[in-house]
């Protein structure tokens, strides 16, 4: 979307800005990504020595017990929120296993992290052995179920999993919780079963071992490497938008057309012309066949494949600045200058609706959310707002921007609605509320987008840069340097796959770059 406004910056904080964002570029933290076992322990697959299934949060002694402990007191005299109790079957040299199915380890490795020990109290026990192994995908033989009980001394004595041991140790009751790390890189790129052990001495009655820490932590650097630079418009891109299929983009400019682009090669498929002014927006169809454009006070319906204009969409009295379909096709809804929003039969062209959004301003952007169901509007003043789409309705406000909001965009799962606006913040919202989630500070935001697994966004920038940010966190994780100086990046969003991100704006090219973002 491309919104006029005023105020010349300093050229001291034209270079400040730009300094800043090279050095981010340059330096940008790598990502810890972790596997929290203890927090998947009740998923995995607990067994003892003779092959018996041990119910997890179930107290049996006698076969085993894996479960949680709140607020419990360890053997180093500090109370722990929680931890993972595994107490092995109740005999000598007894074991407890859990089995977590189908863990992925990274091409660049990471480390595995464990420790544990006793809860206060059972100084009676003669020691137990932590273990974990890791068993590779296709090597599943039933050997929960071919445990050897080996009579050895305790200080000897190891499980006999099928399964190489990444890392182990031996835990007496002696006041302390011992903790230890190990390098994953001889499993890096495997996918295999981890192996959580314990195992006792000569008596098991007293071996009330937690574990506090039992987890894998990956360093993944984000990165983004350019694919592609798309060239051919005259003018400043505007607009940039994957298809639901992943094989092309289209692109609207200011030099009064529309291109398609093949994202394999960067081969430019067609151009849409017809175009009377600057074209404020393209957008594909959910079956990748069609494409409708914002020009003038019209939409216009083409088909991607030839290029051939199929209808016009005519009834505002000013500018269209956006034109969406709905996720089934069968509605395209348009927003205007006239500050109202117009839905659309997408087959005949006919107006189904009209919502007046703002009295004395502009509406900029819509977005159906993922069912169809609900439309977010976006317009002057900061306005935000959901109506039901079936009926026109006015749902509620999300209020908290205060000037013009430049793009909207749902989350997969239709939970969050993202917007960016001009006051310089794109904010996440709840939609079932309305309550603030995490607001993202940056530079003149144009354009907002949601990674198709829904954890980050994708942000487009006055100064040349479009960011990715966390959902979770709020963190910046990622910056893309589109271009330099003070030309604007005016979009930027995720390939249906979530591989790539396209960006455009004012230096009249499209950009498509390959993202390494953690999984």
């Amino acid at each position: 979307m491309i919104i006029s406004h005023k105020g010349d910056k300093g050229m001291i904080k034209k270079l400040t800005i730009l300094a800043a964002i090279l050095l981010f570029v340059f330096s940008v933290p790598g990502v810890a990504q972790e596997i929290d076992l203890i927090e998947k322990a009740a998923e995995a697959q607990w067994r003892n020595s003779a092959g018996q299934e041990i119910g997890f949060g179930l107290r049996q002694e006698t076969i085993g017990i894996a479960k949680y402990e709140q607020d419990v007191i360890l053997e180093d005299g500090k109370q722990y929120k929680r931890v993972l109790l595994t107490h092995p079957q109740g005999r000598d040299f007894g074991i407890i296993m859990g089995v977590f199915p189908n863990i992925s380890i990274p091409g660049k490795g990471g480390k595995l992290i464990i420790a544990g020990g006793f809860i206060q109290g059972a100084q009676g026990s003669d020691g137990v052995k932590f273990v974990v192994q890791f068993r590779q995908a296709g090597e599943r033989v039933e050997a929960e179920k071919r445990i050897r009980i080996r009579r050895r001394p305790a200080d000897e004595v190891s499980p006999v999993v099928s399964g190489g041991v990444l890392s182990s140790f031996d835990a007496k009751y002696n006041g302390k919780i011992d903790r230890i790390e190990y390098d994953l890189s001889q499993y890096a790129g495997q996918t295999g079963d981890l192996i959580l052990v314990v195992q006792a001495g000569q008596s098991s009655a007293y071996d009330w071992a937690v574990w506090t820490e039992a987890k894998l932590v990956f360093d993944v650097k984000p990165k983004a490497k350019l694919h592609m630079t798309l060239s051919g418009h005259n003018s400043r891109i505007t607009d940039a938008n994957f298809s639901p299929n992943g094989k092309y983009i289209v692109t609207a400019s200011g030099d009064n057309s529309a291109k398609i682009w093949e994202v394999a090669t960067g081969k430019q498929i067609t151009t849409l012309r017809g175009h009377s002014s600057q074209v404020f927006s393209a957008r594909f169809g959910p079956n990748s066949k069609h494409v409708i454009t914002a020009v003038g006070k019209t939409a216009k319906l083409w088909d991607a494949s030839t290029g051939t204009e199929i209808r016009e969409f005519k009834g505002h009295t000013n500018k269209v600045h956006c034109a969406e379909f709905s996720p089934d096709g069968a509605v395209v809804v348009t927003t205007s200058e006239d500050g109202t929003a117009k839905l659309w039969n997408a087959k005949t062209g006919k107006e189904i609706r009209s919502i007046e959004v703002t009295e004395n301003g502009v509406a900029y952007d819509a977005a159906f959310s993922p069912n169809g169901r609900r439309l977010a509007i976006g317009a002057t003043f900061g306005l935000v707002g959901l109506w039901n789409a079936s009926n026109g309705k006015k749902i509620r406000n999300f209020d908290g921007h205060n000037r013009a909001i430049t793009s909207l965009s749902f989350s997969p799962n239709g939970r969050f609605l993202a917007t960016s606006s001009i006051d310089n913040t794109t904010r996440i919202w709840e939609i079932s509320n309305g309550r603030l989630i995490q607001t993202y500070h940056g530079e003149n935001f144009r354009e907002v987008n949601f990674s198709p697994d829904g954890d980050y966004v994708v942000t487009a920038s006055a100064e040349g840069v479009s960011q990715v940010w966390s959902v979770q966190d709020g963190t910046q994780i990622l910056a893309i340097e589109h271009s330099s100086g003070s030309q604007r990046v005016l979009a930027a969003t995720f390939s249906p796959d979530g591989e790539y991100i396209v960006t455009a704006g004012d230096d009249q090219t499209a950009k498509i770059w390959r993202i390494n973002l953690p999984e």
